[in-house]
């Protein structure tokens, strides 16, 4: 792949995401690490089921981190909530997902 399809792909995958969600992305992401390093470390994971549960979880956290510090304004039943909540669920998952479920398979097993 050339530079000028790669760049077009970036581009094209970042106008997906919601305008209102777009420049709160960086947040996002301290809000996931911030998780990992304080409240998600090995010795307390295990009690999730599975990799899956543990990503649901630290999603509907990094959710209810950006709703209330930066979308209380918005109606929670509203469509635009709706769309900014999708989003925010699938950049987790996209970007951490995989990540998140080695992590759990590593310290917990099966």
């Amino acid at each position: 792949m050339n530079l000028q399809e790669t760049i077009r792909r970036i581009l094209k995958e970042e106008t997906k995401i919601n305008i209102y969600l777009r420049r709160r992305l960086g947040v996002i992401d301290n809000e996931f690490y911030r998780l990992m390093k304080e409240v998600y470390m090995p010795d307390n994971i295990c009690r999730h089921i599975t990799g899956e549960d543990l990503l649901d979880r630290i999603i509907q956290s990094v959710i209810d981190f950006m709703y209330f510090n930066h979308f209380s304004n918005l109606d929670d039943n509203g469509k635009l909530w709706n769309e900014i909540y999708n989003d925010i669920e699938n950049y987790i998952k996209d970007k951490y997902g995989e990540k998140i479920k080695e992590y759990f398979h590593i310290n917990c097993g099966d």
